[in-house]
């Protein structure tokens, strides 16, 4: 009987331990589950950025940088500005700000200024003294330095309080933008993509002082809504997580083609005025690697899609090309991104910057708006990095699939109306009065209409993007060549059909920019070339390039013409012969 009681004990304790290993090894690897990491491809003395394991690899960032409760909110600023001796010992002041009205950085200047931060309700701390230089202020903007409405970059001082973290303030009045929100729902739109990385953007009211006036009129001017948007620094990277050691480079006229000027600082020929004129540099102190991957891009001898894997990841690449396109900003061809690249990395990531000339509905829509056949990618296929990434065998496919899953999940309707109404109690508080009421292109009460259409125009871009596929691509067309018997010959690179038609080109040459008096026309050209049999005389003429396929789709090139048409002509080049 004790045997048999000693066996039981046994066997109970048994079965508990199975039990317990059991429910152990369950509850461990439903609740808690360990990342596979990758096992080390190299030595450390034998890593180099050609094998690192970064290259290609998707973007990382802190999304918890972004505060939307904020939307709603608005920082009030007080800024005083006082009289400042610029490098030539001329005295400038506030008002001096307004007698710059083009883009021009040499006539840039930076005046002494004090900036406190409006208290809760904000109004202004008696406490604190406004005399106290602890920033710079200056001008800032391209087209918009023509505007009276000036925008302002601040630096601060180490004296000044930072703004959460930031101390270069980029205060934008979005003088062309009738909504006054498109940048600023752009980049929130864009900061909730996995793949892409965005620049924070606060609401602020401003109160300027202007100093040189005698003491009994320095009021504190309230100046009206301005968007403030974070500068891409060494303290924008550290706050989202990305590489502080890293390169950023603003996009000016960059097409991704070899220039004279770009070269290393280190070179003897080393220009950085000429160099920012194509890309203006934010961090970073070597532009090798940039220089690389720009003539890797541009190398036909190399297999272009272990290009692409090497310098870019294609998940990023896409979302900005796709976010582009829904929220119709079409001018990123050349300009207004940002490039960043990690220091142990060869891969190059697209970010935002400029979003202030989307959303230009209806009646508002721009002057130079493009026709459907140059949307989507199409005005991008003249960038060297697009075109041949678009050209490659089903590209092209992964853009529209990129496109509808960002639609279908990221600008919903009711995610893009959520976003616009939380800036609605913002513009109710600044619009109806001075100064924005004054120089708003809505009335007020057609702003909210305005602003619920925003969904509507996301979905029309949307459906400009499946049209504008269906076209050949654009050209770029040569200047035609006279010879000496007067005899013109027309050339043009060839067009590229995404179905894969048949592809002609017609081509037609006017005596006056309306079209309406024609020299000749010639239709059905399968060559890139033609040389018209007739002399003509010397003058100035007007050459437009068409491709069409075997559907009836026609293209225009990329020439465009404005002269003194009451609108552009896409298409159009203007010829003259001496």
């Amino acid at each position: 009987m004790k045997i048999n009681g000693i066996l039981v004990k046994i066997i109970l304790i048994l079965c508990v331990t199975i039990a317990v290993v059991i429910f152990t090894l369950t509850y461990l690897d439903s609740s808690y589950k360990v990342e596979k990491i990758a096992t080390p491809s190299t030595k450390l003395d034998m890593w180099s950025l050609k094998n690192s394991e970064y290259n290609g690899a998707p973007l990382y960032e802190d999304k918890n940088i972004y505060d939307f409760s904020k939307n709603g909110q608005i920082t009030s600023l007080y800024i005083s500005v006082f009289p400042t001796q610029d490098k030539n010992g001329v005295m400038r002041t506030f008002k001096s700000l307004d007698l710059i009205t083009q883009f021009n950085k040499s006539e840039i200047f930076d005046l002494d200024a004090n900036v406190i931060y409006g208290e809760p309700d904000g109004k202004l701390n008696p406490v604190k003294n406004p005399d106290i230089v602890n920033a710079i202020i200056k001008d800032r903007g391209g087209s918009s330095l023509s505007s009276a409405n000036k925008s302002f970059k601040l630096n601060l001082l180490d004296s000044a309080e930072t703004f959460y973290g930031q101390k270069t303030l980029n205060i934008n009045k979005h003088a062309y933008d009738v909504s006054k929100i498109s940048n600023k729902f752009c980049m929130d739109m864009l900061s909730t993509l996995p793949s892409m990385s965005s620049l924070r953007t606060n609401f602020m009211i401003l109160y300027i002082r202007d100093t040189s006036l005698p003491k009994q009129d320095q009021t504190f001017k309230y100046y009206g809504l301005y968007t403030h948007v974070e500068q891409p620094n060494k303290t924008f990277l550290k706050a989202h997580g990305l590489d502080v050691n890293g390169s950023l480079y603003k996009a000016v006229n960059f097409e991704f083609k070899m220039s004279p000027a770009l070269k290393n600082y280190k070179d003897p020929g080393f220009s950085l005025t000429e160099f920012a004129k194509i890309l203006e540099p934010k961090e970073g102190t070597d532009n090798s690697k940039l220089i690389e991957m720009v003539k890797a891009v541009n190398d036909p001898n190399q297999d272009f899609a272990k290009i692409f894997k090497t310098y870019f990841n294609e998940d990023n690449y896409l979302s900005w090309i796709a976010c582009n396109i829904l929220l119709g900003n079409e001018d990123t061809i050349s300009q207004n991104f940002i490039l960043y690249n990690p220091q142990n990395s060869l891969t190059w990531y697209f970010m935002p910057w400029d979003y202030d000339g989307t959303f230009k509905i209806g009646k508002y829509a721009s002057h130079y708006e493009a026709p459907p056949s140059l949307k989507g990618v199409q005005r991008l296929s003249g960038v060297e990095l697009h075109r041949r990434y678009f050209r490659y065998p089903g590209n092209m496919l992964k853009l529209s699939k990129k496109i509808k899953y960002i639609f279908d999940n990221y600008m919903t309707e009711k995610k893009v109306q959520a976003l616009v109404d939380s800036y609605k109690p913002v513009l109710e508080k600044t619009m109806t009065i001075m100064p924005d009421l004054r120089i708003s292109r809505l009335p007020p009460n057609e702003i909210n209409s305005y602003l619920n259409g925003f969904y509507k125009n996301i979905q029309q871009n949307y459906n400009y993007y499946l049209e504008s596929i269906k076209y050949p691509s654009p050209v770029f067309v040569s200047d035609p060549k006279m010879d000496s018997a007067g005899k013109v010959t027309f050339a043009w690179e060839p067009s590229f059909d995404y179905n894969g038609t048949l592809i002609s080109y017609d081509v037609a040459f006017y005596y006056d920019p309306t079209m309406l008096r024609k020299v000749f026309s010639a239709s059905n050209i399968t060559q890139t070339q033609y040389t018209y049999g007739t002399a003509i005389k010397k003058g100035t003429y007007y050459l437009k390039i068409s491709i069409r396929d075997t559907n009836g789709n026609v293209q225009r090139s990329f020439d465009f013409f404005s002269g003194n048409l009451l609108k552009p002509e896409f298409g159009l080049r203007q010829v003259t012969f001496r």
